[in-house]
């Protein structure tokens, strides 16, 4: 495509961080985030450390946010206790409630710091669009967007004190509470963190986390089993909860054979390291072994799901069963306690049972081939569907899928298609990764030139280039020429986005040489026109010329119209840049002709257009162009293309002596401009300040 990066624009401005007054509100409207979990169902115990907690909060006394620790072994209750205290604690914070689980203990991996900050950061208003590539200045941007807004960040699941540091926020009066089986010693001892830990529960309040959940008649009536059970479960929570799960759906069935039963599981697995892993995993396999054969087998296939939470389509894929066939598996593994409801369809494990989940197909090898390449399949299909809503590289190369899904999720409108690969943004990475790693190349590829539709509208640019090189090394493992040029293009797209043009034009030499082995001019327009690109974007106006010039060759020699327009709109823009406008406004003109059919395309070469009539005088039809620009492009929700045409606007002022009229301009493209990290944001602030 042409221009900066295609689609940069469809973004709204963010949210300033707003001065605040040192005095803390006890409550004030919501107007922040509220991402925190719901409090757990039977919350049981826990008044002395919440007691606690309290204590040592009311004790922080540093400028900086205050840092409580929770920590304790797996399965022994630091989430539940979180949520619930941050839930107590919500309308002390009204600008806003962050939650992560950063994974430090899943079989998938911790969530890197990039990928945390980047949720953090959009949470908080700042666009896709404006999020820089480096982790530094994701960093930094944190610290300056929470600088004045009180917080309260949920960090659960840490495994070290580097995964935590990034994501403390700058604002005096947050709270940050983080949950991790490590009690963190860096974070106590350099940042001041106050530790909670957690012993599993006595008997007495095992026996009411079992009333609360299957009736406390029921429990008194059998005293002394409960009191067996609890110590099976070892006072841990999250097995004490699976239990109570299965009593609860089985009303009719006494204490006496659920410890009875438990107590031979526990006995069986003797050889476990820990008594601790003897009842968690005694707790599971007393639910998993009398789930139906297909409950049992969507448990063990999900165990496999490359992403943290997933939805029914991927189930339902998973065993190859209709979607309300999945959608009452998955109720019956939440109701024993094997999967969590998230709400709007969404499931997740906890880490110990996504681990004894995954352990349920261990050596057998082929059913574990046929679940994972099932949901990477259903992944591609479902985000293939996306496709239309840009216009394509080159012409699909087609992929032939083993497990075709049986009811591919239909989409209403392009916002609704955007919306899914929002959504599902991080299992698709999570998918290329898993395709390499497992070895199945053409669908790594194919999964990674499928997200080009997110990548292209919302940037994400640290996924971005992620993906791109881990499509071009599944393309190169295929063997396809045509399939490794476009993800080097690819590539260079996501650097050039992000300003490491040395990289960029590496991938894009290496695009075009891919695609001159296969053959493929039409790939090799994309490598030609990102040379360009990066040549504009360097400066190199001469080398940018001779490129965009090779582009429109290509393109006319392909007959393919619409990258002729591009190629002009990029022609007549360097053009401008050079101080040359009447050969500008010749490429523009043209350009908006050929782009007719592309109203988006076509504003964008009349934004150009107008100030290159600007720059020769022509005011009043500099007017005209960018009168109609700016319709369209404030239509489309472009906001970055608006901003462009308010400083085209503003440029005309100017030239006609009409500085206040200029400033106005300005100060409406400004904000844009800054809301989405664009380098254009610092030009245009100095002109403000010459006027």
């Amino acid at each position: 495509m042409g221009g900066p990066l295609p689609g940069e624009s469809e973004v709204s401005t963010p949210q300033v961080p707003r001065q605040r007054s040192a005095v803390r509100l006890t409550r004030q409207v919501s107007s922040g985030p509220r991402q925190l979990p719901p409090a757990p169902a039977h919350f049981t115990n826990r008044a002395a450390e919440l007691k606690l907690l309290e204590n040592l909060l009311a004790q922080h006394d540093t400028d900086g946010p205050a840092v409580q620790l929770i920590s304790g072994q797996g399965g022994i209750g630091k989430t539940a206790l979180a949520t619930a205290w941050g839930r107590q604690l919500g309308d002390r914070f009204p600008d806003g409630h962050l939650w992560a689980d950063l994974g430090g203990f899943s079989t998938n991996g911790p969530l890197s710091v990039s990928e945390a900050l980047g949720r953090f950061l959009r949470a908080l208003g700042v666009p896709p669009e404006g999020l820089p590539s480096d982790v530094e200045e994701l960093t930094a941007l944190y610290r300056t967007t929470t600088a004045e807004r009180p917080l309260l960040v949920l960090l659960d699941n840490a495994g070290s004190t580097e995964q935590v540091l990034p994501l403390l926020p700058a604002g005096v009066g947050s709270l940050v509470i983080v949950t991790s089986r490590r009690r963190l010693g860096r974070l106590q001892t350099e940042h001041r963190a106050r530790l909670v830990e957690l012993a599993p529960f006595g008997s007495a309040h095992s026996a009411e986390l079992l009333g609360r959940a299957v009736g406390a008649e029921r429990v008194g009536a059998e005293a002394a089993r409960a009191r067996d059970i609890a110590e099976l479960c070892g006072g841990l929570p999250i097995a004490l909860t699976t239990v109570s799960a299965k009593l609860a759906g089985r009303p009719k069935m006494s204490l006496e054979k659920i410890a009875t039963e438990l107590g031979k599981e526990y006995r069986r697995l003797a050889t476990l390291s820990t008594k601790e892993a003897q009842s968690v995993e005694a707790s599971f396999n007393l639910s998993y072994d009398e789930l139906p054969s297909d409950a049992a087998a969507l448990y063990a296939a999900l165990g496999l799901h490359p992403g943290p939470d997933f939805g029914v389509g991927v189930a339902a894929a998973s065993i190859a069963v209709r979607e309300e066939v999945a959608e009452d598996l998955l109720d019956q593994l939440v109701d024993v306690g094997l999967l969590i409801d998230r709400g709007d369809d969404r499931y997740t494990f906890h880490d110990l049972a996504r681990l004894h989940a995954k352990e349920k197909t261990a050596g057998n090898e082929y059913d574990r081939d046929i679940a994972v390449r099932r949901m990477l399949e259903w992944y591609l299909f479902t985000a293939s569907k996306t496709t239309a809503m840009t216009v394509p590289d080159q012409d699909p190369i087609p992929y032939r899928y083993e497990y075709r899904p049986p009811s591919p999720m239909s989409f209403a409108s392009s916002d609704e298609e955007l919306a899914w690969l929002e959504l599902e943004r991080e299992n698709l990475i999570a998918a290329v990764k898993t395709a390499e790693t497992w070895q199945l190349p053409e669908l790594g590829w194919q999964l990674a030139a499928a997200m080009w539709p997110l990548f292209l509208l919302r940037k994400h640019y640290p996924d971005f280039l992620e993906v791109s090189q881990a499509g071009v090394r599944c393309a190169r493992a295929w063997g396809d020429a045509s399939a490794e040029a476009l993800m080097h293009n690819r590539a260079g797209a996501a650097c050039r986005g992000t300003g490491r043009y040395d990289e960029a034009v590496s991938h894009y030499e290496a695009g075009r040489e891919a695609a001159r082995k296969a053959g493929n001019e039409v790939v090799e327009i994309r490598s030609v026109e990102g040379l360009g690109l990066v040549a504009l974007a360097q400066g190199r106006l001469d080398d940018a010329v001779r490129w965009f010039t090779e582009d429109h060759r290509l393109s006319e020699s392909q007959s393919r119209t619409h990258d002729v327009g591009l190629a002009l709109i990029n022609l007549g823009s360097t053009q401008l840049k050079a101080g040359r406008p009447e050969p500008a406004i010749e490429h523009l003109t043209r350009a908006r002709e050929v782009l007719a059919a592309d109203p988006y395309n076509v504003a964008r070469a009349r934004t150009d257009l107008g100030r290159a009539l600007t720059a020769t005088g022509d005011l009043a039809s500099a007017r005209t162009e960018l009168e109609a620009s700016l319709a369209t492009m404030e239509a489309s929700g472009s906001r970055f293309e608006v901003a462009r045409a308010l400083s085209a606007f503003g440029e005309v002022a100017e030239a006609e002596g009409n500085t206040d009229e200029a400033r106005r301009h300005y100060d409406r493209a400004l904000p844009i401009l800054v809301g989405l990290g664009r380098p254009e944001a610092d030009a245009l602030r100095t002109r403000l300040e010459q006027l």
